[in-house]
C-alpha cells in the first residue's frame, strides 16, 4: 500500500540511504508535509510523527523516536558513530596506527537500520504504536578487531591491484571480528525495537549484513 511520506532533516547519507528503501517499500517522497500521511525527522527537532535521532540526543516530542548509534554509512553520515570508522580505514590507507578506542562499539550497517525503520514507516498493523526504542547492532566489536580486520581486507585489495598476491596471502585469514563478542560490555536493550518491528509485520531485529561486507564498503567508498 502506498503511502505518502514526508522526510525532513540533515542529508548526510543516512536520510538518502532511508529515503531508497522507502521508495522501494512502495512509498511517495512528498517535499511539503501537508501532502504527507507521516513526517519522518532525521536528527532535527521539529514537529514530526517519527524521530531518528543519535543515541542520548534530546528529540522531539513525538510517538516514536528511534535512537541509532554506531551505524556504519559508508560514503557518509557522521552523526551516528560513523567518523570514527572513516577515520580508521583513511588512517590505515595512509599508513598511519590507528588510535584505538578504549569501549567496544554494537555496529550495525545502514541497510539493515533503514531497513527496520522502514518496516515502522510502512507499519498498518499497529496504528496505536509509540515509545522510545534504541537501534544498534547485537554484538560488541573491539576496535583493535575491527582494525585488524581493516589492515586485512586492505591488504588484500592492495595485494590484487597490484597481482602482489603470494600463497601466503591467498590462504584463508580468519577474520579477527568473526565470531568475536567481548564480555566486558554491557548487550544494549533492543526488546522494545525488536517487539515494535514484531508487531509491525516484521521478524524482529536481525541485522544481517556481515562485519567483513561492512568494512569492505567502508573501505571503497573512503578517501
Amino acid at each position: 500500500m502506498q503511502k505518502n511520506i514526508h522526510l525532513s532533516g540533515t542529508s548526510d547519507g543516512l536520510k538518502q540511504a532511508l529515503e531508497e528503501r522507502l521508495i522501494r517499500a512502495g512509498a511517495s517522497i512528498v517535499a511539503d508535509p501537508g501532502d504527507s500521511e507521516l513526517i519522518v525527522g532525521v536528527n532535527q527537532k521539529d514537529k514530526c510523527d517519527i524521530a531518528i535521532v543519535p543515541q542520548g540526543s534530546e528529540s522531539p516530542k513525538t510517538k516514536i523516536v528511534i535512537e541509532l548509534e554506531d551505524v556504519i554509512i559508508p560514503g557518509g553520515g557522521e552523526s551516528w558513530g560513523n567518523q570514527i570508522m572513516k577515520d580508521w580505514v583513511r588512517q590505515i590507507k595512509e599508513d598511519i596506527e590507528p588510535v584505538i578506542e578504549p569501549v567496544d562499539r554494537f555496529w550495525v550497517n545502514v541497510r539493515d537500520v533503514t531497513d527496520a525503520i522502514t518496516c515502522l514507516c510502512m507499519n498498518e498493523k499497529e496504528p496505536n504504536l509509540s515509545g522510545r526504542f534504541r537501534m544498534c547492532g547485537r554484538r560488541a566489536w573491539s576496535s583493535e578487531n575491527v582494525i585488524d580486520e581493516i589492515r586485512i581486507l586492505w591488504e588484500r585489495y592492495n595485494n590484487a591491484i597490484n597481482h602482489s598476491h603470494t600463497i601466503e596471502s591467498l590462504s584463508e585469514i580468519p577474520s579477527p571480528v568473526r565470531g568475536i563478542y567481548s564480555e566486558k560490555s554491557e548487550t544494549p536493550d533492543l526488546g522494545g525495537i525488536h517487539q515494535a518491528l514484531i508487531v509491525s509485520g516484521s521478524e524482529g531485529w536481525h541485522p544481517v549484513v556481515p562485519m567483513r561486507v561492512s568494512i569492505m564498503e567502508m573501505i571503497a567508498l573512503t578517501d
